[in-house]
């Protein structure tokens, strides 16, 4: 799926990959793709055993290796829930490229990527989703059940996009790719503080004016 969205680009467009900790034969695999430039880790659990920490340090590998490619866009994808078709993701360039940062997907059911995805509201989904349910489910005063609780944070926001709806502006997510102008990116890298990144897109906005949305065209199958 990645490889016909790469030869829409200049040949000397690079797939680049980080691994570490696999259990399998993914290592195996990933070195048979001929196109492939794989950057191996090994086991990184005992050294960043958080796994937000452990896929900022990941996702900042790459980053860093695609700057010094200088680049003019990135597609940053989790390659284990990526399927887009060429259509797709070619959505993203009706738009004036001057009007945007990073184009993120939508997917063809309902979106629930809430751990990366910050609205531009001051209230409505602008928050750490996981603590706001620890929060509730500890607080010792609320007789809802963890099944409640989870609906009441985040399951009554978990809408279907539809496909004509069009651009979605936020302050940060993600869904499983992204599609990012390199030098919206300078000075910014990713943070696993809490999502890894949450940290990132805020500085593309703050730091570089940067627009991110989220493309009701550009969906995930």
């Amino acid at each position: 799926h990645v490889e016909p969205i790469i030869d829409l680009f200049h040949p000397s467009s690079r797939i680049l990959i980080f691994e570490s900790d696999s259990k399998d034969k993914t290592v195996e695999k990933l070195y048979q793709w001929p196109r492939a430039q794989v950057y191996t880790y090994g086991n990184m659990m005992k050294s960043h055993p958080g796994r937000t920490d452990r896929l900022a340090f990941c996702r900042n590998t790459l980053l860093n290796k695609t700057r010094d490619l200088k680049a003019d866009y990135i597609l940053v994808t989790d390659l284990d829930a990526f399927s887009t078709a060429v259509p797709a993701f070619l959505s993203n360039f009706q738009y004036n490229i001057d009007d945007w940062s990073v184009m993120t997907t939508a997917s063809s059911g309902a979106y629930s990527d809430f751990w990366a995805l910050r609205t531009l509201s001051d209230s409505v989904m602008n928050y750490d989703v996981w603590r706001r349910m620890g929060e509730l489910g500890g607080s010792g005063k609320n007789h809802c059940s963890p099944t409640e609780i989870r609906y009441l944070v985040f399951g009554i926001h978990e809408k279907i996009i539809p496909i004509e709806y069009g651009l979605l502006e936020v302050r940060s997510a993600f869904g499983g790719a992204g599609l990012y102008k390199l030098n919206s990116t300078y000075g910014c890298q990713y943070n696993g503080a809490t999502c890894e990144h949450v940290a990132f897109h805020l500085c593309i906005r703050e730091k570089n004016q940067g627009r991110i949305f989220i493309n009701s065209e550009f969906r995930l199958n």
